[in-house]
């Protein structure tokens, strides 16, 4: 695209200048500032539009915050790339704290590659990656490489942060690294069930998420927007 805006500015601002004969410094100054000032309205748009868009969340158990999630998501044209970071800290017997990254890279609405990071206690209990690979995917464990028996991934867990997803739509859970099902439960609440036998609330306020209910067989926690 700069290439083909170089050209059409010299045609428009420099070449006109250069016929003329009678040409002075001042005539053939003028044509690139003006050239300068669109370029650098080009790229002040184009740095607008890479910048990374935060949405914050609040981590609740029983009523009191008990951690923070932090959602950047940044767009380039077709691209997406999602990065979510959380720290929890809890007591039940002990005092537990996790901490989670995770990033996805979507092109052209199609999953390039994916990561889930966590700990807890300051030791690693997850260490995932999923990578396309021409037609197919690659899925990584804690260093253990499998193939995914599918050619095209268009969301995952992630997204739903981003949009409120379709009824009974099968969405790729990073973690388990398998397709999950979306089922509707209410308007603007979906409810999908793990592989573990936990299971996810999303619900939806203006298509963003809003808050997520997650049901877990020891303790139940919720996401909500700060």
């Amino acid at each position: 695209m700069i290439p083909a805006l170089l050209i059409w500015l010299f045609k428009k601002y420099l070449a006109p200048a250069l016929k003329d004969k009678h040409i002075t410094p001042l005539a053939f100054i003028m044509p690139l500032k003006k050239a300068a000032t669109l370029l650098a309205l080009l790229y002040f748009s184009s740095a607008l539009m890479a910048q990374e868009q935060i949405t914050k969340y609040n981590v609740l158990h029983s009523g009191n915050v008990v951690g923070h999630m932090d959602l950047y998501q940044k767009r380039e044209g077709d691209d997406l790339s999602l990065r979510m970071i959380s720290q929890v800290k809890m007591r039940f017997i002990m005092s537990i704290q996790v901490d989670i990254h995770e990033e996805s890279v979507f092109q052209k609405g199609k999953l390039i590659s994916s990561s889930i990071y966590r700990k807890v206690n300051g030791k690693e209990k997850a260490n995932r990656q999923t990578r396309a690979c021409g037609d197919c995917y690659q899925a990584i464990t804690d260093g253990k490489s499998k193939q995914l028996d599918q050619k095209f991934i268009g969301t995952n867990l992630m997204l739903l942060y981003c949009r409120e997803p379709d009824n009974n739509a099968q969405i790729y859970c990073d973690n388990f690294q398998q397709f999950l099902q979306v089922k509707q439960v209410s308007p603007h609440v979906y409810r999908i069930d793990l592989p573990d036998g936990n299971y996810n609330f999303y619900s939806y306020t203006n298509g963003v998420c809003s808050k997520v209910d997650i049901h877990h067989s020891l303790y139940t926690i919720q996401i909500q927007l700060a």
